[in-house]
């Protein structure tokens, strides 16, 4: 499946939420309580696997043990950045892959310096 294909069905799981929050609303200047509302969930499912994996370092669990946990929690934060992707209207994989660009040269210049 390709992240266009994710994108849409993530458009279509949205569309079918039944819930008082707007899932699938485009983002704009009169609406950015929507906006905050995804950061803070998204920031939330960040919360959960961070504090799954500090369990983990402080010896309460392996990490095989939690690998399921951390999974679900990440996959949460993918549904997060889809959804702020396509209601920002950003093309996430244009976004992505000029940014990788830049950071391959920031890096090699980096690299370079540092030699």
């Amino acid at each position: 499946m390709t992240l266009k294909e994710i994108i849409e069905l993530q458009k279509e799981f949205d569309r079918n939420h039944e819930s008082k929050f707007p899932w699938n609303s485009q983002i704009t200047d009169s609406n950015l309580e929507n906006l905050e509302f995804l950061l803070v969930a998204f920031a939330g499912e960040f919360g959960e696997v961070s504090n799954i994996v500090k369990k983990i370092v402080r010896g309460d669990y392996l990490l095989d043990e939690k690998r399921n946990e951390i999974s679900e929690e990440i996959a949460d934060m993918f549904a997060y950045l889809i959804k702020l992707s396509y209601q920002l209207n950003i093309d996430l994989e244009a976004t992505y892959l000029n940014k990788i660009q830049k950071n391959q040269e920031k890096f090699k210049h980096y690299e370079k310096s540092n030699c």
